[in-house]
């Protein structure tokens, strides 16, 4: 099967992988303490900070994931969300609103966009630790951000997430500083993983692949190196809003296991 019939029969998901030496931290860590009771402390947002600075976010709280935090988040949201066609599907979302929701990068086509300044901002970041080192500057008006290891490290399965609010979060507060429920293992295993893997190491490892597939496939890389857009009709199983986004992790991943990078 040729490159792009593989891109055509895949699925509509973006499901990513880990690199070599994510998975031997993974498969060397164990947790020390099984009987723990202990408040969260994370070196995430100094891994972050090249890229974005979240130190104006006072409150933080591990999830399971992106997703358990925009669930945390919208069992509670009053307003009206506003999103953009084409994003997170798990968002239900309208065209106008009291406030937004932006992926940045956008989920629509996996590249940097602007964080709009009109209204309130919920932000997911999910796609950071996939891309170059590029300033991402949060305005003011973000009150949520929302981010993992799913996407960027290929980690879906160990639901590494992470959740900063300007706000407190008097639910969250009580389940996870007062109560101290939280995923102990996965919150350890990001913490060892963070120390010996830099933001941009994934990007600067399979980027140059993205970019040959690219050339290859006559397809227009995205911010993100696990994405690539397209106005080509053969495509349109994949389209979101005005382009077609084609995930390219497979070809990706069996290009990188045969050079052995």
């Amino acid at each position: 099967m040729d490159k792009k019939q593989t891109l055509l029969n895949q699925s509509l998901a973006v499901r990513t992988f880990p690199l070599d030496e994510v998975k031997k931290i993974c498969d060397e860590f164990f947790l020390e303490n099984h009987y723990e009771v202990s408040k969260p402390y994370s070196k995430i947002s100094d891994w972050l900070k090249p890229i974005v600075d979240l130190s104006e976010f006072k409150h933080f709280y591990p999830a399971n994931g992106v997703t358990e935090g925009l669930n945390y988040w919208m069992m509670q949201e009053q307003r009206k969300i506003q999103t953009k066609s084409g994003e997170y599907a798990w968002v239900e979302g309208h065209e106008t609103g009291d406030m937004y929701y932006i992926s940045c990068p956008s989920s629509v086509d996996g590249n940097f966009c602007e964080i709009p300044t009109d209204k309130p901002v919920v932000l997911d970041l999910a796609y950071i630790g996939s891309t170059a080192i590029k300033s991402l500057h949060i305005p003011d008006n973000v009150e949520k951000v929302f981010f993992s290891l799913s996407k960027s490290l290929g980690l879906r399965n160990y639901r590494i997430g992470y959740y900063w609010s300007r706000h407190s979060d008097p639910m969250l507060e009580k389940l996870i500083y007062s109560a101290k429920y939280y995923n102990y293992h996965s919150f350890a295993l990001g913490e060892k993983i963070i120390e010996q893997i830099p933001v941009n190491f994934v990007y600067d490892k399979l980027s140059p692949i993205q970019h040959d597939l690219c050339k290859e496939l006559d397809l227009t890389p995205s911010d993100s190196l696990w994405l690539a857009t397209t106005t080509d009709q053969a495509y349109n199983k994949f389209k979101r809003a005005n382009t077609n986004r084609i995930c390219l992790s497979n070809l990706i991943e069996s290009a990188y296991n045969d050079r052995s990078i």
